[in-house]
């Protein structure tokens, strides 16, 4: 097998934590576009800490998702918002894409067998709804994010009625 074969083409998504930085990971195939996540519109009163807002997106309202703390060090995190819009895996038509909020300037990387090892840095992680597995890419913290459990959590918390405007099949 060539190393070509053996390469995954990621989305880093740095989350900048004092005193341990660590990446959230994303298959790049998943990925859509990154963009500006401003304005966002709120969410309902009820919605889970984790559903920020939604995103005015190619005339769809995205579910925007928090997946790491914000850092409080960072008083203007809210007016520089960035977030990766995502295909929702499960081709559910109410639900085409996801956007997930970027903590951090996002950046490509290819990953081999060889720069991937486990990694129990992440312990506080561990058990989080979104993060499939942590891990160690090339010696530092990361999380490979688990697109079918954020698809079946949104789906799970918008009733047929409050499915964004936009995004239901007509």
């Amino acid at each position: 097998m060539n190393q070509d074969e053996q390469t995954l083409r990621v989305l880093l998504l740095p989350v900048p934590c004092d005193p341990n930085p660590w990446d959230l990971l994303l298959p790049g195939a998943a990925v859509a576009e990154i963009v500006r996540a401003e304005p966002l519109t709120a969410p309902a009163p009820r919605a889970p800490d984790w559903l920020i807002g939604y995103l005015a997106w190619r005339g769809l309202q995205l579910p925007v998702i928090r997946l790491a703390a914000p850092d409080r060090s960072s008083d203007d995190q809210l007016r520089h918002l960035q977030a990766v819009v995502c295909h929702a895996p499960g081709g559910d038509p109410s639900l085409a894409f996801v956007a997930i909020e970027s903590p951090g300037v996002p950046r490509l990387e290819r990953v081999t067998p060889e720069s991937v090892t486990a990694s129990a840095a992440l312990a506080a992680q561990e058990g989080h709804p979104f993060l499939q597995v942590t891990l160690c890419l090339r010696g530092r913290p990361a999380a490979l994010v688990d697109l079918d459990a954020i698809e079946r959590a949104v789906l799970g918390v918008l009733p047929a009625d409050e499915v964004p405007p936009g995004n239901a099949s007509d």
